[in-house]
């Protein structure tokens, strides 16, 4: 019980703060930004240039298909974002409360310092799930509007279970960064640097392929790479087989890797039961190890 109401309380602190919900999302506003003003335009223009080389075409249905998929592949990323820098505002949480002295207050009580972690993060875990949820939704009625496609219960079912994934690792990691953290001013410069990189880090300010093939190594072996490509091969599945009608499978299956929809290594495709498990395993790894760091810290350190 005491534990529950943690989680409310972290829920209602960080849902009374404007500021927090506003800078937790200033990755989200920045990407879609981009994707509006420049790169959006820039992926479409490649998607219809690539398709003039299969035969007679209708350039019209090719643009708009095209466009179609590459807003399902941003939102994709978008959603993926959203897991992180929400989850790390949410357990930012802890260091306020450590640099107000509030965590003092926590550990005198008789609850294991351990069970105080896992407070933190299933209030992160929850506002996450809910953030990635409404952005979903809204995405797609704005979609829909724009003369998308509508995703199915099928998709939608299975977005669902990548985002409690998704939001289920990142908000270890982000538990994991504040064991570290002991000021309030520390920890938004640690925000500020990720929100910057989670876009680079999912491969979404440039495509897989656009990168040299040892910063795709190194992105391969980041949770943020494969929660994304897995997000991204549910929302474009259908897209996929509409643009790229009449197409040859390998390109694209070459399509799909470039864009970081499809991960390989060594010639071998990672598929998604894959990352699940490598996001699963890192997850529990950052609590476990974000448990013990705060259930032996003995005193409040600035």
């Amino acid at each position: 019980m005491r534990i529950m109401k943690l989680v409310k309380r972290n829920i209602l602190v960080y849902t009374r703060d404007r500021a927090n919900i506003f800078f937790s999302l200033l990755s989200v506003i920045i990407i879609i930004g981009l994707m509006v003003l420049f790169l959006g335009n820039m992926n479409i223009d490649n998607v219809v240039y690539m398709l003039q080389d299969f035969g007679e075409r209708d350039s019209i249905l090719d643009r708009e298909n095209a466009k179609n998929l590459i807003m399902l592949w941003s939102i994709a990323g978008i959603v993926v974002v959203n897991s992180v820098t929400v989850t790390l505002a949410m357990v930012g949480i802890m260091v306020e409360d450590e640099a107000r002295n509030r965590l003092a207050s926590f550990f005198v009580a008789p609850v294991n310092r351990g069970l105080l972690a896992v407070g933190y993060m299933a209030a992160a875990v929850i506002v996450g799930i809910v953030m990635c949820v409404l952005t979903v939704i809204i995405s797609d009625v704005i979609l829909w509007a724009a003369g998308g496609s509508l995703l199915s219960v099928h998709q939608l079912t299975s977005i669902l279970l990548y985002i409690i994934i998704n939001v289920f690792t990142f908000s270890g990691l982000g538990l994991l960064l504040a064991a570290f953290i002991h000021t309030t001013s520390a920890f938004a410069g640690l925000s500020t640097i990720i929100g910057t990189l989670v876009g680079f880090l999912s491969a979404i300010y440039l495509p897989m392929g656009a990168l040299p093939e040892k910063v795709q190594a190194v992105l391969k072996s980041l949770p943020m790479l494969h929660g994304s490509a897995m997000m991204r091969e549910v929302f474009t599945r259908e897209a996929i087989k509409t643009t790229f009608t009449n197409c040859p499978e390998e390109f694209i299956e070459g399509y799909k890797e470039y864009m970081g929809i499809a991960l390989k290594w060594n010639d071998t495709t990672i598929n998604n039961s894959i990352s699940v498990a490598f996001l699963v395993i890192s997850g529990i790894v950052f609590i476990g190890i974000s448990a013990f760091i705060l259930n032996n810290k003995n005193s409040m350190k600035r």
